[in-house]
């Protein structure tokens, strides 16, 4: 999570709690001499252990940030990052920032992700307490292996997004989806239906379906949860941008923007037989069924990774993050079903489709019993006497592929449209 420079400050004045670890640096030259490796382990595990922290690398304990040389930076930073990767088991992932509130005075932030595993490390294992940590009895260590094991085989659209709550959802985003859930209460209603979710403190949290569906602003949550569209101006990327989109918002609003993009970058031909018949480059039902299975179906634990629609002149593909559940192969992609999110799945199937573009006749974003594959093909071979091809790159993300059917433009026609390009 993005810490901001003010949010640094107010945690230098108040100090160290639960969620903050001030650690003063010794050097010896520009090599780290303090703390010792085995102990900024055991504060990196305790934070993992609990619900994740921060650690200010080159703060004293009254709060005064210390400043350290570019080299002394330089190697503070390769400790921390052996340490996350050898001294504690299973290994964290833990974000590591170079920041600087005031000029020459440069300290390390060190952002600890809550694990999915009990974390040990050299002293043992620790969970955070107040402002310090706190060696975890046996039974606590069996319990939280036991609940982290659990988590492990939780669909991650189920699971709770921390720092979210009740006040997260929009209500004029739930509301719609409320009647099926059947509870006066609307937590009741959103826990039932899995929009708000427990964490292991049993605080009520939004699931990153919730988020994902029922938040204004999820990137703020989820920052890889949106969509770059891009149209290139010849057949490849290196042609340059014609017209670029980070679309954002609700799940629903990105796949109608998304479908937009798509619509007003693509050429449509015109001729009369005898009246006006308009023949466009793409299916509008294609490229919606397309965004709503790569919405759906992503994989939204892998950070840094979003959606991307990309428009070239003979192409448009839609490259959505994560390999096929289920052991699916792309061959199997047109008569069998299989998904990664099933709470999103089943949520979107009650979102309405009212406005937006490619639906067609149905009425809410997916189908109960799927079928999106299969008109992806039906509608893509009849436009464009060409098949629509599905690629699994490096076996980490699926890509569509559409290709453009042919457009009959005059030659003014097609100069504007270079010309706006």
């Amino acid at each position: 999570m993005k810490r901001s420079d003010d949010e640094i400050a107010r945690r230098l004045r108040l100090g160290e709690d639960g969620g903050w670890e001030f650690q003063e640096i010794a050097f010896a030259g520009d090599r780290p001499r303090s703390p010792r490796r085995d102990d900024l382990a055991d504060e990196i595990a305790a934070f993992a252990n609990t619900g994740g922290g921060v650690l200010l690398c080159g703060v004293t304990d009254a709060g005064a940030v210390q400043g350290m040389s570019r080299a002394q930076m330089d190697a503070l930073e390769r400790l921390v990052v052996e340490v996350c990767a050898d001294a504690v088991r299973p290994p964290v992932r833990a974000g590591i920032f170079r920041r600087e509130l005031e000029e020459g005075r440069p300290f390390l932030l060190v952002d600890v992700p809550q694990g999915d595993a009990l974390h040990d490390s050299p002293g043992g294992s620790f969970c955070r307490v107040g402002s310090s940590k706190r060696r975890m009895t046996g039974d606590e260590r069996l319990r939280l292996a036991q609940r982290r094991g659990q988590a492990r085989f939780l669909w991650f659209d189920k699971q709770p997004v921390p720092d979210t709550g009740f006040r997260t959802l929009d209500e004029a985003l739930w509301k719609p989806l409320l009647s099926a859930a059947g509870a006066a209460d609307p937590r009741l209603a959103l826990e039932k239906m899995g929009l708000l979710t427990r964490d292991e403190q049993k605080t009520l949290r939004a699931s990153v379906a919730g988020v994902l569906l029922c938040s204004r602003t999820p990137e703020a949550w989820l920052p890889n949860a949106v969509i770059m569209a891009t149209r290139y101006r010849g057949d490849d990327r290196a042609t340059g941008q014609a017209d670029a989109q980070t679309i954002t918002g609700p799940l629903d609003r990105q796949i109608a923007h998304a479908v937009a993009f798509a619509l007003r970058n693509m050429r449509v031909s015109a001729r009369k037989e005898p009246a006006r018949v308009d023949e466009p480059e793409y299916s509008e039902r294609a490229i919606f069924e397309a965004l709503v299975n790569a919405a759906a179906h992503r994989d939204y634990s892998i950070r840094g990774s979003r959606i991307r629609l990309s428009m070239f002149d003979d192409r448009l593909e839609i490259q959505s993050p994560g390999s096929l559940p289920n052991n699916l192969t792309v061959n199997d992609l047109s008569h069998r079903q299989g998904t990664r999110n099933e709470l999103l799945a089943s949520l979107l199937s009650r979102v309405s489709t009212a406005g937006v573009k490619g639906a067609g006749e149905r009425s809410f974003m997916m189908a109960p019993r799927g079928g999106g594959v299969p008109i992806i093909i039906r509608e893509t071979e009849a436009l464009s006497r060409r098949p629509a091809e599905f690629r699994l790159i490096d076996d980490a993300d699926l890509c569509v592929v559409l290709p453009a059917a042919p457009v009959y433009t005059s030659p003014i026609l097609e100069k504007r449209h270079r010309a706006a390009s």
